[in-house]
């Protein structure tokens, strides 16, 4: 078995063995032609067979893994461990000092499979839409800095992307602030993601550290994360 970077020759083998990864489906047919456009998607080659794919998408010194998905005939033969395992080398390679992934609490092999392969659970998040509220107050400046860099104490340094809260990696209010300013509603929030409840004003999906505020809960992940390097070795989060 090979893993490589995916071709757009991939992209309908892909779409074809993730529609109907859940009863509801899966979002990788929407957005893989886009991961292939960008350069993070990976797939695995088996006998000349697409049988598996996943992300790494490197964020400042963090890479993110996302998406792992094995074609349903070729589960339980460790395909999707070593996938995992070579995007882990992978961002070792790019330079990253540590590697996130999330999985939903329910899905027992995932949790399984990140554990095995050195995974440490760092955050319990919770996903789904927010409830609105109306216009806040937000932070600018110094102000907004050092909100965010107390509300990072909170979380040993983790946070969710304001722009794609579905993406979780080591943070600083540096890289938060490039993507959208602090607003405080019921608790301190920064785009789509909230350091308490999801009541914020944001439209689409966010993710929160509290199930309190959702309109409609889709359920509670957790944020996984290895260290790629020594503690002697690892530069400061960009």
């Amino acid at each position: 078995m090979i893993v490589r970077r995916a071709r757009p020759e991939d992209v309908t083998a892909v779409v074809e063995f993730t529609k109907d990864t859940w009863e509801w489906g899966d979002y990788l047919p929407r957005v893989f032609a886009d991961w292939v456009s960008e350069g993070t998607a990976y797939v695995a080659e088996l006998d000349g067979a697409v049988v598996a794919t996943a992300r790494l998408l490197i964020v400042g010194k963090t890479a993110y893994l996302q998406g792992l998905r094995v074609r349903r005939e070729y589960r339980r033969r460790g395909i999707g461990r070593a996938v995992t395992e070579y995007l882990v080398e992978e961002a070792r390679k790019l330079g990253a000092s540590i590697a996130t992934l999330i999985v939903a609490e329910w899905n027992e092999p995932s949790l399984s499979l990140v554990k095995g392969v050195g995974f440490k659970p760092v955050l319990e998040l919770w996903g789904g839409v927010p409830e609105r509220t109306g216009p806040s107050k937000c932070l600018e400046g110094g102000e907004a800095e050092e909100a965010l860099r107390r509300a990072l104490e909170r979380t040993n340094g983790f946070a969710c992307l304001p722009d794609d809260p579905w993406i979780c990696v080591a943070a600083t209010p540096e890289l938060l602030l490039k993507r959208a300013k602090p607003c405080l509603g019921d608790d301190l929030y920064v785009g789509r993601f909230s350091f308490g409840s999801a009541r914020m004003d944001a439209r689409g999906d966010a993710v929160a550290l509290k199930p309190e505020g959702f309109a409609k809960l889709y359920g509670k992940y957790v944020l996984f994360a290895l260290p790629l390097r020594p503690p002697e070795e690892r530069q400061v989060f960009e």
